[in-house]
């Protein structure tokens, strides 16, 4: 009997290892081709942003392709809208990918350009966002075939927003609602009836949603919050499109700490305002609907979540941001490619950089605007070597709170870009970045 081992994600906690039987993910697999097979025939090949070491990589790009009759699928993994228009030249292809990259796709000017060559998308890893899965459908016109499953579980059930709003069991699965949350009966899992700690709401006996992790509990002061409900009672303003809670330590006293990822609502509310005032409008509406207990002592905005290179956003990852010193500024717009990036940002008169930078008439010191040039590099182009070599950079013109000052990185090649900061035409500062491997 062939044994295949993976890791989990860490995204509730520490990674573990999980042994897969061979058989079960060929059963899997043909259950997909059985029930998607007609879709993913329309495509020539596979595509991919993630990668086969993982269980949702190995299972759509090994086992899926086979069942279907051997499907050939590309070489390497896509990083960006620029890889795929690449690959499109072969012909009509299914993409596989996650949440996070595919948000990020939805944002690219030339994304919906791809629209005759995207035969289906298919969508794992996390919950994606009806706002994503309505622009992805916009530009492309394919509702994103939505898998919900683990590496312990298999498949466990799918949903085309066009088709069907809940998710519905893959054939010859079935579930229940049990104490510690979902509760699955499935040939293709490594152990059946197996618990997912996934809330869940039956609207059917065979369809349902996923509202979160019923074991992500925290232990605040005498009682247990539930860092799901503070992570939807977030969400329910409208100044909020993604939020992720963690616990943190705040002075050895256990504290609940959040990510929330702005809307453009949020976004423009935080540019034209400031951190407390915006801060002030969510919590008043959260604790109003749901409770003090629910709103985090530790608030941080951000226009996206930290995730690995599967698109999993994990614990560590919510933590390290949380404990940065420094909060970003307001991002108005976003336009990025393989080896360019347009944002329009605003530095809240309440940010840490202003404070004694200069009494009486701050400015945003130019080591701030080189941290955050590193940051949104990283955002927009994936991981860079640390050591970094600044060269010719000038400042021309100070940048004062509120303004909406627009970043311009272009990279010319992995490890060399440059950059301009301007308001209102005129260029604030420039230069360029080389970065060294150690």
């Amino acid at each position: 009997m062939a044994k295949l081992e993976f890791a989990t994600s860490g995204t509730t906690g520490e990674p573990k290892r999980v042994l897969r039987d061979a058989r079960q993910m060929r059963a899997d697999a043909a259950a997909i081709a059985a029930a998607f097979g007609p879709s993913l025939s329309k495509a020539g090949f596979f595509a991919a942003s993630v990668r086969r070491e993982h269980f949702y990589g190995a299972l759509w790009l090994g086992f899926v392709p086979e069942a279907l009759g051997g499907m050939d699928v590309a070489d390497g993994a896509v990083l960006s809208v620029e890889d795929l228009a690449a690959l499109a030249a072969r012909g009509p292809f299914a993409f596989v990918t996650t949440p996070s990259f595919l948000e990020k796709a939805c944002r690219h000017p030339g994304f919906a350009e791809l629209a005759p060559r995207v035969a289906d998308i298919v969508v794992s890893g996390g919950p994606l966002r009806a706002e994503t899965a309505a622009a992805a459908e916009s530009a492309l016109g394919v509702s994103p075939l939505e898998i919900y499953g683990s590496t312990e579980a298999g498949t466990i059930a799918w949903r085309r927003r066009s088709v069907c709003a809940h998710y519905r069991f893959m054939d010859g699965v079935s579930g229940r609602a049990g104490p510690s949350g979902l509760v699955v009966e499935s040939p293709f899992a490594a152990c059946s009836p197996l618990e997912t700690h996934d809330d869940a709401e039956f609207f059917s006996p065979r369809e349902f949603d996923i509202l979160g992790r019923a074991d992500r509990m925290a232990k605040i002061l005498e009682g247990f919050v539930s860092l799901a409900a503070v992570e939807k009672a977030l969400e329910s303003h409208p100044y909020v499109s993604a939020a992720r809670a963690e616990a943190t330590d705040a002075g050895g006293v256990a504290r609940i700490g959040a990510l929330a990822v702005l809307s453009a609502k949020g976004a423009a509310a935080l540019a034209g305002g400031t951190y407390a005032a915006t801060a002030a409008e969510i919590r008043r509406a959260v604790v109003a609907a749901a409770g003090p207990h629910v709103f985090p002592r530790r608030l941080r905005f951000t226009s996206e979540l930290p995730c690995d290179t599967r698109g999993k956003t994990t614990a560590a990852a919510v933590k390290a941001a949380l404990a940065a010193n420094c909060r970003e500024p307001a991002v108005l717009s976003w336009a990025a490619g393989a080896d360019r990036l347009r944002t329009l940002l605003a530095f809240p008169p309440d940010g840490e950089w202003f404070a004694g930078h200069f009494p009486g008439f701050p400015v945003l010191p130019g080591v701030a605007q080189l941290y955050f040039l590193r940051m949104f590099a990283r955002r927009a182009f994936g991981p860079l070597p640390c050591p970094a070599l600044f060269r010719n950079v000038k400042f021309k013109r100070p940048v004062r709170p509120g303004e909406r000052v627009l970043l311009e990185i272009e990279r010319k090649t992995p490890c060399d870009f440059s950059f301009t900061y301007s308001v209102d035409a005129d260029v604030a500062s420039c230069g360029s970045v080389q970065l060294r491997r150690r």
